[in-house]
């Protein structure tokens, strides 16, 4: 028999892959020593799936919408009898590695800017399965006890907070917007915008908080934490971190993922959540062990399977 497109595009992304390794290896390994917020290192391979429908690999940021939304369709997948494995990437060589083909699907893309200019470079290489959250925002983040109102308060307290705000990964969108938009559009270039990780953001709100100390991080809605804390967005007047309004969050898969999973395709273009369906996931993650993110997983499908199936119709 002759080879088929199916055949003929597997072995197109197996020479792709070759190629892409040497590109994205170091990121790889990079994420399989540190781990993140979810605390799983680069790979987590454990689940139920027989993977005789096939292999499916899933790249995420170590944002905490991400995470949730990344094992709960590892679960769903594999109890459809999937092989699914989560690879931890940075966030531009995740990019890169849908583009080329080496990793299949992330479902984390904020659309139009905090990752427009990922898209701009990377946009006609893969496949826009659908938007799942449509009202996510960006943000400066303070206690309530603090007394600045707004972004433009900031130069007014420096001293008690320091000129410091804490940032998260350097190549999230998020910090590229604070770095480049907010802090000249609003006085602030000799302040310090720390490049730390999500966790460690997370860490150092928590641990300020509890000692009612004066902070200001980078910060996004959907959030768990704006339910665990009395915080809230500085106000922006000049709409700098958020210029384009109310972000949509996207998925996107490598080219010819349509056609190799049409089924899958078809149940992530049904995928959606409200806020307070997104906000109860984090929780249950959060409340059953960050670390281990498929227990908080497994206890919201518990009692949600009702929506669930409306996407797997």
């Amino acid at each position: 028999m002759g080879q088929g497109p199916a055949r003929r595009r597997a072995r197109k992304r197996g020479l792709q892959k070759v190629v892409a390794v040497l590109a994205t290896l170091s990121a790889l390994l990079l994420a399989a020593c540190g781990g993140g917020a979810g605390g799983t290192g680069a790979q987590d391979d454990n689940g139920g799936g027989s993977g005789d429908k096939g292999r499916i690999e899933i790249g995420y940021i170590p944002w905490d919408e991400d995470i949730a939304v990344s094992y709960l369709w590892k679960q769903l997948l594999e109890e459809k009898g999937y092989e699914v494995t989560l690879t931890q990437v940075e966030v531009a060589p995740l990019f890169a590695a849908v583009a080329n083909g080496s990793i299949d699907l992330f479902m984390d893309v904020w659309m139009p800017s905090t990752h427009g200019q990922y898209m701009d470079r990377f946009g006609d290489q893969v496949e826009v399965l659908g938007t799942w959250y449509d009202q996510a925002d960006l943000g400066l983040a303070v206690p309530d006890y603090v007394a600045a109102r707004s972004i433009e308060d900031l130069t007014q307290y420096a001293d008690r907070f320091g000129k410091r705000i804490v940032g998260i990964e350097a190549g999230a969108g998020l910090m590229r917007v604070t770095r480049e938009s907010a802090m000249p559009g609003y006085g602030l270039e000799d302040w310090e915008l720390v490049q730390s990780s999500t966790p460690t953001m997370l860490a150092e709100l928590d641990r300020a908080i509890q000692n009612q100390e004066w902070i200001v991080v980078t910060l996004w809605r959907p959030h768990w934490a704006f339910a665990k804390y009395d915080i809230r967005y500085l106000d922006d007047p000049q709409g700098l971190m958020n210029p384009e309004g109310a972000e949509q969050i996207q998925i996107i898969a490598r080219e010819g993922f349509r056609d190799d999973f049409s089924e899958v395709a078809a149940w992530l273009g049904k995928f959606k959540l409200t806020s307070e369906q997104l906000a109860r996931l984090e929780a249950a993650i959060q409340d059953h062990g960050a670390d281990q993110p498929e227990k908080g997983v497994q206890a919201w499908l518990e009692e949600n399977r009702d929506v669930v199936d409306a996407w797997l119709q």
